[in-house]
């Protein structure tokens, strides 16, 4: 195989193309593997509407569902690893006294991470607080039963989110800081400050500026931004500091190794999909699957945890609208000229 660094300015080149022919406005390259950084390059624009402003590598992005790995997931992991809870244990046992359908409160954590729920993808909250926008969520009943279909659903990581914050008893944005605090992650927030540079992502109907800086999915934000599924602003460095310690599970100083295996094991196999802990595995192979995710802005991640080599790019394709399809097939060509 060529070298990383060969590899990394190939799949620079797809991305300087695709912007070049304005297929997506502006994105941040990095990879690297268990030794660190090889590539960090930023091409094209952070911002095209009202004025072009250019996109650096130092540029926060909200990474949409990639909060769902980045928030929850270290937390639960730990939560599971010292025992206070198993994948087992109910989203009713786990938020006793909350107000939660009968037959959602049997869903598992196992059932959440993998998304075999048969939750809501997608619904929007009622209520006053964010506590009564969060129940009306957990009052509502599957639509498939458990175990038996991936269904993507934003709900499940809500969930985790409750669960994580209530195990721990502090707020989730809280659980979150302090991990990000022992990764590094300097740059990684929930309602992230306003004095920073930020990747703008789509005009709402009926305004005439970008959302820039606060929160794109309409969820997070009925929840005051802080949500298990979406929320997290980062950038490609910190999210490159995530990867390189946990892309090998046994060197990993962070979070148990054991656990890190089983959540880049494919659960879901039987079921059609290719879902880990958490994690999409997008190749089995021995030694170590490659996982990964995406984000609904234009965000992904990828890591090969056999070899320790993995990808992050960051797009703002949403902007200034979401009706652009144009980087499913610049992200497959990126991460196949990386070998991932």
């Amino acid at each position: 195989m060529t070298s990383l660094m060969t590899r990394s300015n190939a799949a620079f080149d797809v991305v300087k193309r695709s912007i070049d022919e304005k297929k997506i406005p502006g994105a941040v390259l990095l990879t690297g593997d268990k030794s660190g950084t090889c590539l960090c390059e930023a091409y094209g624009y952070a911002q095209l509407i009202p004025e072009k402003r250019p996109v650096h590598t130092g540029t926060l992005f909200d990474i949409a569902s990639l909060s769902k790995l980045t928030g929850p997931w270290p937390g639960i992991l730990r939560l599971l690893s010292s025992g206070k809870m198993s994948l087992e244990s109910t989203l009713g046992e786990l938020l006793p006294g909350r107000p939660i359908d009968e037959d959602t409160a049997k869903a598992t954590v196992f059932h959440l991470l993998t998304h075999t729920a048969g939750l809501h993808p997608f619904m929007n909250t009622h209520g006053s607080t964010r506590e009564e926008r969060v129940d009306s969520l957990l009052c509502l009943p599957p639509v498939y039963p458990l175990g038996e279909q991936v269904l993507y659903s934003d709900l499940s990581f809500i969930f985790l989110g409750e669960i994580l914050a209530a195990q721990m008893g502090m707020p989730l944005e809280d659980c979150a800081s302090a991990f990000w605090h022992e990764a590094g992650m300097t740059h990684t927030f929930y309602n992230p400050p306003q004095d920073l540079e930020f990747a703008a992502t789509e005009i709402r109907p009926g305004k005439t500026l970008p959302v820039c800086g606060s929160v794109h999915d309409e969820r997070s934000e009925q929840l005051g931004g802080v949500a298990g599924h979406a929320g997290v602003f980062s950038t490609a460095e910190d999210l490159g500091r995530f990867c390189r310690d946990i892309v090998i599970p046994d060197e990993s100083t962070l979070l148990d190794h054991d656990w890190l295996k089983r959540s880049y094991t494919n659960q879901t196999s039987d079921l059609g999909e290719d879902r880990c802990l958490g994690w999409i595995a997008y190749r089995e192979q021995e030694g170590g699957n490659v996982v990964g995710h995406t984000g609904f802005t234009g965000t992904s991640i990828r890591m090969d945890t056999r070899s320790g080599e993995y990808g992050i790019l960051l797009t703002n394709r949403v902007h200034p609208t979401r009706a652009n399809e144009n980087l499913g097939p610049i992200r497959a060509e990126v991460y196949g000229v990386l070998g991932l």
